[in-house]
């Protein structure tokens, strides 16, 4: 089919526009229940990186004399390490439903968001040549891997180390309570920065497609670039070299990934001028 023949109606258009947003707001208020139903489960996989805290004694509100008592405690009392340990705390009766809607409104999103950008390109590739096609299919792919990647990172390898560590300063004398919402706002937060961190390989690659970056200019700027990654990554994790590599390790394969990618745009604009 033409162009011409595929062109619709000022009036069509917004049509076909009313019954994808219909569809996507079904979409997002199904995923939203769901979610919400699941709340208190899906709390615990967020929650799952503060595990580490009681096993480094952080959470620990003993007093001496309660010290001594809890040694003389038989092993098999003692509560089992893990975030069922975590001393959660809410400030007034609302905070805890507030709580469970935020988890059903972010995962709601979270889990409708495939559906919703299929939606979305149904309405605007019609409208799109095969090349521009091409290109958005590439930059979405490559956004949805790459903030899974961000997200991975965090949750399994950054959030387990540091947030111990933060909290291992906090002085004997004061008592270490979390706060469900406050908590929550963090490691939602915190998940969201990593995977849009990540996202520096797209954003290479569309400046480098519009002529604002060479493969040249990244390979002459790698070791400034490497210092100050490695700068970011010792802030950012506990003082050893092992922790600082877990951070620093996926910065750097980035920005080679970056350059290899500069490179293969770079061909692909030539070639599309020799055409």
């Amino acid at each position: 089919m033409s162009q011409d023949e595929k062109r619709m109606s000022f009036t069509e258009h917004l049509g076909e526009l009313r019954t994808r947003i219909i569809r996507s707001c079904i979409a997002l208020g199904v995923s939203v229940f769901v979610c919400y139903a699941l709340s208190n489960q899906i709390f615990e996989l967020l929650a799952w990186p503060l595990s580490p805290l009681s096993a480094h004694g952080v959470l620990k509100i003993d007093t001496e004399a309660e010290g001594e008592a809890a040694e003389e405690t038989p092993p098999e009392a003692e509560p089992q390490k893990g975030t069922e340990s975590v001393e959660w705390t809410v400030l007034n009766p609302l905070e805890f439903i507030v709580v469970k809607f935020k988890i059903a409104g972010y995962g709601g999103l979270l889990l409708a968001l495939p559906f919703l950008l299929w939606q979305l390109c149904a309405f605007i590739f019609p409208g799109l040549y095969d090349n521009e096609r091409r290109v958005v299919q590439i930059l979405i792919a490559g956004c949805s891997v790459l903030a899974i990647g961000g997200v991975g990172v965090a949750y399994f390898g950054v959030f387990p180390l540091v947030l111990p560590y933060l909290l291992e300063w906090i002085p004997d004398w004061v008592q270490v309570q979390l706060r469900l919402n406050e908590t929550l706002n963090i490691i939602v937060f915190l998940l969201f920065g990593f995977a849009a961190a990540f996202q520096f390989p797209m954003v290479v690659l569309i400046l480098v497609y519009i002529g604002l970056l060479t493969p040249q200019a990244l390979k002459q700027y790698r070791k400034v670039a490497i210092v100050g990654m490695a700068v970011i990554a010792a802030v950012l994790t506990p003082p050893d070299p092992f922790s600082m590599l877990i951070m620093l390790t996926p910065l750097v394969l980035l920005y080679e990934f970056s350059i290899w990618l500069s490179y293969i745009v770079i061909r692909r604009k030539r070639a599309e001028v020799a055409e």
